[in-house]
């Protein structure tokens, strides 16, 4: 699966997906924020009952979306033309923000996955997929994708710091209502950590809790010395940096 590194710092880590998708990490732009699409190399026809119920499902996902930050929908009959689709935007992102993200989305998913018949794309600050059968009920840890900065800090106060400010999280964000947390770790007079973990909001608490499990096992199998790194599991997502990225801290 070719890739291409998103930015001179960052460095792409691992992307597990089942074999009848193919991969593209796209340069990302100050524009448009762009990480990664996952697209399904099985293709529908233009014109047919299953790209009528996608653009049903990506202008229903979008609406929900600009007014609640999430949106999961379902178009079309248990068949092969049913769609199922879940936009979420990241918890500090405003209304009017989360709609843009999420038509720059839609344009990403029908640029970098022309009729697809399922399809993931994950931006700066949304997410969306949608398929050929209902996901939106399944626990993914499958899938996932990582990015790390290649700049290490080795000192112990460092990585005791990551730890501390990721447990924190993946206890806060299964407990929000919209399964989102930010927070900060001191590490020394002139290092401080920034993190964020997110679950899709309509799982379960525990399946929150497990998610974000798995990602912290991820991240600490392969990069918990890099001073900045994004891991997007399947159905959630961790970050930390050593500046803050998120709109409120």
């Amino acid at each position: 699966m070719p890739f291409s590194a998103s930015a001179s710092t960052r460095a792409p880590l691992y992307l597990a997906a089942l074999l009848i998708f193919s991969a593209v990490l796209v340069e990302s732009s100050d524009d448009e924020g762009e990480i990664y699409a996952a697209c399904n190399v099985h293709k529908y026809s233009n014109g047919s009952q299953f790209d009528t119920n996608l653009e049903e499902v990506l202008k229903s996902l979008t609406e929900k979306a600009a007014k609640a930050g999430f949106g999961a929908s379902v178009y079309g009959e248990k068949t092969a033309n049913q769609v199922s689709g879940r936009l979420q935007c990241r918890g500090d992102l405003s209304p009017a923000d989360c709609r843009t993200c999420a038509v720059e989305a839609v344009k990403v998913i029908h640029r970098d996955c022309p009729n697809a018949i399922g399809a993931r794309a994950q931006l700066e600050h949304c997410f969306l997929r949608y398929e050929n059968y209902t996901f939106l009920s399944d626990l993914d840890t499958n899938f996932w994708y990582g990015l790390y900065n290649v700049n290490n800090d080795t000192d112990t106060k460092f990585n005791a710091g990551v730890r501390n400010l990721l447990a924190d999280l993946s206890s806060k964000a299964p407990a929000s209502p919209i399964k989102f947390a930010l927070g900060t770790s001191v590490v020394s007079s002139n290092v401080t950590l920034y993190g964020m973990e997110m679950c899709w909001r309509d799982m379960s608490r525990e399946d929150c809790k497990t998610c974000l499990s798995k990602g912290i096992e991820q991240l600490f199998d392969c990069c918990s010395e890099s001073v900045g790194v994004q891991i997007f599991m399947g159905s959630c997502t961790l970050r930390y940096e050593i500046y803050p990225f998120a709109r409120t801290y």
